[in-house]
């Protein structure tokens, strides 16, 4: 039997369709966009298809007709299809740290595409030679001129921090799409793709006939894999995943699933999986967390930390679409950055309130970036796997005294140059505990809402309930008092399981785990 081919490391529709790759057909939303406009912008997180869509639009563009054969678009459009020059511009791959770079990345394309087309150009202007590139194809083919740039945001994302630096790559983006409205004239179909959209700063107001499809329910599977998808085009290689794990197939659904689905991009709620991560798995046959090892940003870390913001706070949190896509270079608001990063998603919609509420899409994720946030709290930190595993354990074998003790080592191994941060961020030890429980995949609430207060933590396993109170800088016995008098055991009493009450008192003095105090 012929080995099924998994496009893992390519975003090449030719390479895909010509070497017998895997390829979710996608080309129904071409055929939907260019028979109902001209100016698209799609935010979608990185690794899920946006260049393979664009190198898609390219091809067809072009008249590729005999590698779209068997294809959605070749029955929706039958005939001869006309040929168009297309410009392409990426701005991904550069180290965008100096002034010069954006401009000088924008005109080494211009300069590409020049030759190509074998236009002259007289303008020294980098908007001017973009505007005399695009009118001069036109002149010379015949024919109105596509252009298609991906991760348009890339170089405003790498210089976050860098606020002079961000304003100049903002005043040169926002002059270089403004030309793309002037030359309407001679533009047949114009997209735009990035990771973020960024609000408030005027990148896309020169371009004000932009149709964003990005919360559109038209337009919710455009990038990524659909359930029906993953049945269709993947059905013969989760077969062999299967039988290789020694599962049912309908187990290895469940499992890919659980690890990879979970995506929502518009209030239809359709599920969408990691395509990155569902190639990887199914050719390597083996579960991990493919697409976060491909790059956690540690820039969500960071400004969940600059915030003062507590992590558990980022699931259950209620948005409008508005504050999903209002992200400033000014000002980073760590919501809209982690969903338009892909590592929060849309888990509920409202449309009478036209609300939506985020969450984790799935345990990579979830897992990646409790990882990552906990990397960056204590960074360096070798026995940080050790630690989850035996936190697990102690957790599981209903032992309160063992859990104390391995988070309390594990506190005082912190090198203390890390403790500068301490009294500036409150929430400094919480994020921390909260990161190790997550991570041990444990039924975990933190702020569990009762009639009478907020406990810090409950963790229920299969023959225990834990409620815990923290204290930084107070003691175990305030904490457990807390415990009594809000009556935080209540909504368990009823419960067959046995409960442990443990107050745990930190100190941003001694760095670590004061004192603790432990009832059931």
């Amino acid at each position: 039997m012929e080995e099924i081919k998994y496009p893992v490391d390519s975003a090449n529709f030719r390479r895909i369709r010509e070497g017998g790759f895997v390829y979710v057909d996608k080309t129904s939303y071409i055929h939907r966009m260019v028979s109902k406009g001209t100016y698209y912008f799609l935010a979608r997180p990185r690794r899920f298809g946006k260049s393979l869509f664009l190198d898609t639009l390219a091809e067809y563009f072009k008249g590729s007709r005999e590698l779209f054969k068997g294809l959605a678009i070749d029955k929706l459009q039958p005939g001869d299809w006309e040929e168009y020059p297309v410009l392409r511009f990426n701005l991904s791959g550069q180290a965008y740290n100096e002034k010069d770079i954006l401009e000088s990345s924008l005109n080494s394309d211009i300069k590409k595409h020049t030759r190509k087309y074998e236009v002259e150009i007289e303008e020294e202007n980098l908007y001017s030679r973009l505007l005399q590139l695009i009118e001069g194809i036109n002149i010379k083919t015949g024919k109105k001129v596509v252009i298609l740039i991906d991760e348009y945001d890339s170089p405003l994302t790498s210089a976050i921090g860098k606020p002079d630096l961000q304003e100049h790559y903002r005043e040169t983006l926002h002059g270089f799409y403004s030309v793309l409205k002037k030359a309407e004239e001679y533009i047949q179909f114009c997209m735009l793709t990035g990771v973020t959209r960024y609000g408030k700063v005027s990148v896309f107001s020169g371009l004000n006939n932009l149709n964003d499809i990005t919360f559109e329910n038209a337009y919710a599977g455009i990038c990524g894999i659909t359930k029906e998808e993953l049945t269709q085009y993947y059905d013969e290689g989760i077969g062999e995943f299967a039988d290789y794990k020694g599962i049912t197939k309908e187990e290895a659904y469940e499992l890919l699933k659980f690890h990879y689905d979970g995506y929502h991009f518009s209030g239809c709620l359709l599920d969408i999986y990691n395509p990155f991560s569902i190639n990887h798995a199914l050719s390597k046959k083996e579960i991990s967390d493919y697409w976060c090892k491909s790059g956690v940003p540690t820039l969500l870390s960071k400004t969940l930390m600059e915030n003062d913001y507590y992590v558990e706070e980022l699931t259950g949190l209620k948005v409008d679409s508005q504050e999903l896509s209002n992200l400033s270079i000014y000002h980073t608001n760590p919501i809209p950055l982690f969903y338009q990063s892909g590592y929060l998603t849309l888990k509920d919609y409202n449309p009478r309130r036209q609300r939506f509420t985020l969450g984790y899409p799935n345990r990579e994720v979830e897992s990646g970036i409790l990882n990552n946030i906990l990397n960056f709290y204590v960074p360096g930190k070798r026995s940080q796997q050790n630690t989850v595993y035996s936190l697990e354990d102690a957790f599981e074998d209903g032992d309160p005294e063992k859990v104390v003790k391995i988070l309390k080592a594990f506190m005082a191994d912190i090198p203390s140059k890390l403790h500068m941060r301490v009294d500036r961020y409150e929430n400094y030890y919480h994020t921390i505990f909260y990161c190790l429980v997550k991570l041990i995949g444990l039924d975990i609430d933190a702020e569990y809402n009762t009639s009478e207060g907020f406990i810090d933590i409950v963790i229920k396993t299969e023959k225990y309930i834990y409620v815990i109170e923290l204290k930084v800088n107070g003691t175990a016995e305030e904490a457990l008092r807390q415990i009594e008098e809000k009556h935080y055991c209540a909504p368990f009493e009823a419960d067959p399981r046995r409960l442990y009450k443990i107050g745990i008192g930190f100190s941003t003095e001694s760095h670590s785990i004061e004192d603790s105090k432990i009832e059931s």
